[in-house]
C-alpha cells in the first residue's frame, strides 16, 4: 500500500507541472497615438531696426544696426511643406509718413538674418529692399504701398519643422553722401510676412 500511494503522488506532481506550462502562453497587444495639425506662426521681438545717430557728411555712409530684432518662426503643422519669411519696406526713410516729408533719397536698407537656433534645417538670407511709396490720402498718414518683399529666411519642403529663431543685428543702411539730410530723425515701416510654402 505504501508504494501505491507514493506512485500516485509522483503522478499528481507531474500533472500539476504540465498544467502550469500550458497556461503561460504570451498575448500581444498594441499601443498607438495620433496628433492633429498645429499652426504656422511668426513672432517678432524688439521690433525696431535702428541704425543709431550719425553726423551729416558729404561722404557715403554705411550704418550698421544698433539693435537686434529677433524673429521666431514656429512650424507645428506637421505637413513638411516648408515656409518663407519675407520683409518689405513700406516707403523710403522719411522725416514724416506723408508725401510732404523729406526722404533719404537712394538710401538702401539691407536686412540680414543670422540663425540663432532651429529644430530642423533652415536657410538664412539677406535682402536689399526696394522701398515702396507714400502718397497723399484722406488722413495725415497717407496711403502706403510696400516695396518688393525680400526673402530673409526659408525652409525647403521637408525642412523647417519645429521652432526656428533668427536675429537681424547684421543689417545695414547705406546713405549716399549726395543725399540731402535734415538734422532730425528718419523712419520707415517694415512689414514681415510668413508664407506657408518656400519661395521660388
Amino acid at each position: 500500500m505504501k508504494k501505491m500511494v507514493l506512485g500516485l503522488m509522483v503522478v499528481t506532481g507531474l500533472l500539476g507541472t504540465s498544467t502550469v506550462v500550458a497556461n503561460a502562453a504570451d498575448t500581444d497587444s498594441t499601443g498607438d497615438v495620433s496628433f492633429s495639425s498645429g499652426t504656422l506662426s511668426l513672432s517678432v521681438d524688439n521690433t525696431n531696426l535702428s541704425f543709431g545717430k550719425d553726423t551729416i557728411s558729404a561722404a557715403d555712409a554705411t550704418l550698421n544696426a544698433s539693435t537686434t530684432p529677433t524673429v521666431k518662426v514656429s512650424d507645428l503643422r506637421g505637413t513638411n511643406a516648408g515656409w518663407a519669411l519675407t520683409v518689405a519696406q513700406g516707403q523710403q526713410f522719411n522725416t514724416k509718413t506723408d508725401a510732404s516729408g523729406s526722404a533719404l533719397t537712394n538710401a538702401a536698407l539691407t536686412v540680414v538674418s543670422t540663425k540663432v537656433s532651429s529644430d530642423s534645417t533652415v536657410k538664412t538670407g539677406n535682402a536689399t529692399l526696394t522701398p515702396g511709396t507714400t502718397t497723399p490720402g484722406t488722413t495725415t498718414s497717407g496711403t502706403t504701398t510696400n516695396g518688393a518683399a525680400g526673402t530673409v529666411a526659408s525652409a525647403l519642403a521637408g525642412d523647417g519643422n519645429g521652432i526656428s529663431t533668427f536675429k537681424f543685428g547684421s543689417s545695414s543702411l547705406t546713405v549716399p553722401g549726395a543725399t540731402p539730410k535734415l538734422a532730425q530723425g528718419y523712419t520707415t515701416t517694415l512689414t514681415w510676412n510668413l508664407g506657408a510654402t518656400p519661395s521660388n
